[in-house]
């Protein structure tokens, strides 16, 4: 005799909906959901294992259509000292089957052997200073990032507080003197009153009206676009001619 679950799994198979089982078994839609899934689950569990099968066996079919002369092409390169890398790009081999080759007349990689001849760490100091990069020479080496840490020298320590503040500090100066030769680039880089355009840091901004302004430009670090908006305000002058149009304003107000 069928018991519940068989049931369901038979109206299932032949394309019964939840509802439409639900309702011909007599049973909740959750019992038929529970028993549906758990058999839905199987099938897509069993569908990927024969995929990850399919895939191991097609990679073995590989190795084993490679040709004799490929093989005993690898197995004298690696016994020449080369790298999976340059094996690779000398015979066209993928890296699986380099290393299984390799694995099979037990030449496996200097990771494994733990071994690091003079020659390559003499590569190690000479390709890290070209490229600066542990992890691509790594790579290219076919040699673990500890084995490449340990025969280079990389300066580890880390900045004080004082040094990062001052770091800072500086990047932010450096920072507005470029939007500032901008911004000068901007207005015409000249004082308009005079023409003087020898120093930058002695050409200012000058407020047409002071009621529209709305921040001081200098020491300021806003983006480019917003710093414009207000130098739109301004007249572009010399830091004497600024000086004597605040002096002549300040001669106009009343006592």
């Amino acid at each position: 005799m069928l018991t519940m679950k068989d049931k369901i799994i038979e109206l299932r198979n032949i394309g019964l909906s939840y509802n439409e089982i639900s309702k011909q078994l007599g049973c909740s839609k959750s019992t038929v959901s529970y028993y549906c899934s758990n058999l839905e689950n199987n099938e897509v569990r069993v569908k990927s294992n024969l995929e990850i099968k399919n895939k191991k066996q097609k990679k073995e079919k590989s190795f084993l259509l490679t040709s004799k002369v490929k093989i005993d092409e690898v197995v004298n390169l690696r016994r020449n000292k080369k790298t999976y890398e340059e094996i690779k790009k000398i015979t066209g081999l993928s890296n699986h089957i380099i290393s299984k080759i390799c694995r099979e007349f037990g030449l496996l990689s200097h990771r494994k052997r733990g071994e690091i001849e003079n020659d390559v760490i003499e590569k190690i100091g000479l390709l890290y200073n070209e490229i600066k990069s542990i992890r691509k020479v790594s790579d290219i080496l076919d040699i673990s990032r500890d084995t490449v840490m340990k025969y280079i020298t990389v300066n580890k320590d880390k900045l004080s507080t004082d040094k990062i503040k001052e770091r800072k500090i500086k990047n932010v100066i450096e920072w507005r003197k470029r939007v500032k030769l901008k911004l000068l680039e901007y207005k015409g880089g000249q004082c308009v009153m005079c023409g003087y355009n020898k120093c930058s840091r002695s050409l200012e901004f000058h407020h047409l009206d002071p009621n529209e302004k709305d921040f001081t430009i200098s020491g300021k670090s806003w983006s480019f676009e917003r710093l414009k908006c207000e130098v739109d305000k301004c007249i572009l002058v010399c830091s004497n001619c600024h000086n004597e149009i605040h002096y002549n304003e300040e001669l106009k107000k009343p006592d």
